[in-house]
């Protein structure tokens, strides 16, 4: 499978989502399709085992990237979710 179509498909998941417009519950629900997470399985797998070409190692490298962003993302959803609740309670 060619690395660029892959790692355009994680990606072009991500822009979709944001493009849609997000709160901080669907940020924090937010999951990449099951074909990408099998995609990065395989590829971690290869890589444990020696077997990555550089251009599936690029398209780790740029997967993990993406991943990271969006656990950051995740994790300061989670911050304003707990923060709303908090208030929620607070008002009523």
């Amino acid at each position: 499978m060619d690395a660029q179509i892959v790692t355009g498909t994680a990606y072009q998941e991500v822009i979709d989502f944001l493009a849609r417009g997000t709160t901080p519950e669907t940020i924090a629900n937010f999951q990449v399709s099951e074909n990408v997470k099998e995609r990065v399985m395989d590829l971690i797998y290869q890589e444990k085992n020696n077997t990555l070409t550089p251009d599936e190692k690029l398209e780790l490298d740029h997967y993990l990237l993406l991943e990271h962003l969006v656990r950051l993302a995740k994790a300061r959803a989670y911050q304003y979710v707990a923060e709303n609740k908090a208030n929620a309670t607070t008002l009523s």
